[in-house]
């Protein structure tokens, strides 16, 4: 398919702060040494994303001496993990780039370890992923054993990727005054991960959107018992958890029904749910609900995907999604249907009875850090060639669409295609009855190059199923969150381990009523004892925040 290309105008210009991490990088020169230039922090960084993302000019990277030949290896987590018989993607790169790459990935929940394991065994990957705060703490535990690179030094190597890093990303990523520990990766997804429920199954019921706990309550239990798909058996339910037996999942967004359901600061004091009462009522909520046996009977231990033949299929009331991928998804696994597009609707955060709530978690920070392995500045060539790749695969620079969205057109010129609109947003598409990656599953793990630099930021649609899910994504990122302190605080890593698995362990006992709830203030010293007042009293200090 033809590339519609609108930024011809637009290619020299970049951001400001764009402009000036690459202003002199190609005095850096060549395969010579690397040059280290020092930010101010944090005034060269700016304050939000560019309104209308502009690809820069590709003389940015004049510093890359590309008569040279490079090996090196990106090491990612994968969606789908499975041997490919080849990668199109890696031998497009390596073609334009006179470097042999090595593209690695690992499932998601092994990444930090198998990275650690790498170091241990003194074979690191050179350029790498960690993701969320979980990987956040693995890449602080590595920047404290000099096994990977500072590099706010390195930022004017890559023109693109800086343009994203606003102030509070870099705070994010850096520990003291100015020491980076990685390279801030943008989200994925807009806000738009939100609550969505079967408004035809409340049509049955007759009832309303749900706007409280009990009325919330209410729907679950006809859910279950009201057969709302009519075919005279129990088999519906309220919502699963779909966290495959390591969390509570997407019923994790019931707790911001009561409070803040992160570290906050409350009336100048640092907070946390565990200490006002939102995590308790929140567990109590969860053991309502699993006492009335409106959940999936396997609703702690069902995976992701396990879980969508149950709500693509209607026996499921409520969902924790992305609008465009749930409409996208669900009409895919009702064959194409249009009509069924109506049944599910975003629904506006419930509230607690007492009027607490109405906001969804946090608004989205970043989507974790990419790493390079200390000891490439001696090998200023690869170190050179690694940023200048990466920095193609940030959106909308050239490679962006041929490998971040998992193969586009120039990998798969009838299985997708691209257009980029005046207004800086794009139109993308695979045409999944033809496109590699979703007909061939030998293929499917091409996906896994979206780590390294797909957004749904700046992407709209024109398609049917696609329209109306755009819609859902602009209205539930318009919807109210509880404001996102977790990016200006860098916790213990092994303290936040620890306390996060202790949470997980004892929060499903009293989910499953093998705790009680009038142990509950014996239980929340207890979670003090295990680490979590120490990080209370980080907070308070990282906050500027009294302590409770």
């Amino acid at each position: 398919m033809q590339i519609i290309r609108c930024f011809v105008v637009a290619l020299a210009a970049v951001s400001l702060a764009a402009t000036a991490f690459a202003s002199g990088a190609e005095e850096a020169g060549g395969a010579g040494a690397i040059e280290l230039r020092p930010v101010h922090f944090y005034d060269d960084f700016p304050d939000n994303f560019p309104e209308i993302p502009q690809p820069v000019d590709p003389e940015s990277y004049a510093y890359d001496d590309m008569s040279e030949a490079h090996d090196f290896e990106m090491m990612t987590y994968g969606y789908t993990v499975a041997p490919m018989p080849d990668n199109p993607i890696t031998d497009y790169l390596n073609e334009q780039f006179n470097a042999d790459i090595t593209f690695t990935d690992v499932p998601g929940s092994e990444l930090s370890n198998s990275v650690a394991v790498r170091f241990a065994s003194g074979d690191p990957p050179d350029f790498f992923h960690l993701a969320g705060s979980g990987g956040k703490n693995a890449a602080l535990t590595l920047f404290d054993q000099a096994q990977v690179m500072e590099v706010s030094g390195l930022l004017h190597y890559l023109p693109q990727a800086s343009q994203y890093i606003t102030k509070p990303y870099a705070k994010w990523a850096t520990v003291g005054d100015d020491q980076m520990i990685g390279i801030v990766k943008y989200p994925i997804f807009q806000n738009n991960w939100g609550l969505f429920i079967r408004v035809d199954w409340l049509e049955t019921f007759g009832m309303e959107k749900p706007q409280t706990e009990d009325e919330l309550f209410e729907f679950a239990r006809a859910t279950a018992f009201d057969d709302p798909d009519g075919n005279g058996e129990q088999d519906t339910w309220f919502m699963g958890g779909a966290g495959a037996g390591r969390s509570l999942g997407m019923l994790r967004e019931l707790r911001s029904m009561f409070g803040h359901p992160r570290w906050n600061v409350k009336d100048g004091v640092a907070n946390n749910p565990m200490l006002d009462g939102t995590t308790r009522d929140f567990l109590k909520f969860m053991n309502r609900l699993y006492s009335a046996k409106v959940l999936l009977p396997d609703w702690y231990t069902i995976d992701w995907n396990n879980f969508t033949a149950y709500s693509f299929n209607d026996k499921i009331g409520m969902v924790h999604y992305p609008g465009w991928n749930l409409m996208r998804e669900y009409i895919d696994a009702q064959g194409g249907d249009l009509d069924r597009l109506a049944v599910w609707e975003a629904l506006d955060p419930p509230s607690a009875n007492d009027g607490r709530g109405g906001m969804y978690q946090p608004g989205q920070g970043p989507a974790g850090l990419h790493l390079l392995r200390a000891g490439l500045d001696q090998e200023p060539g690869k170190l050179k060639r690694i940023l200048h790749v990466y920095d193609t695969l940030v959106y909308p620079n050239k490679n962006y669409w041929a490998a971040s969205v998992g193969g586009g057109p120039e990998i798969w010129p009838d299985g997708s295609r691209v257009i980029l609109k005046e207004d800086g947003t794009n139109i993308f598409e695979r045409f999944r009855d033809v496109h590699p990656a979703y007909v061939d599953p030998a293929r499917n793990p091409l996906q896994n190059w979206q780590t390294f630099g797909y957004t749904l930021l700046w992407e709209v649609f024109d398609d049917p199923m696609g329209i109306v899910g755009g819609m859902w994504n602009q209205y539930v990122n318009k919807l109210p969150r509880y404001f996102n302190h977790d990016i200006f605080i860098t916790l213990d890593p092994e303290i936040d381990t620890k306390i996060r698995e202790f949470e997980t362990t004892n929060e499903l006992e009293f989910v499953l009523g093998e705790r009680s709830f009038d142990e509950w203030d014996d239980y929340v010293e207890e979670w003090k004892r295990a680490g979590g007042q120490e990080l209370l009293e980080q907070v308070a200090e990282q906050l500027g925040a009294g302590l409770p």
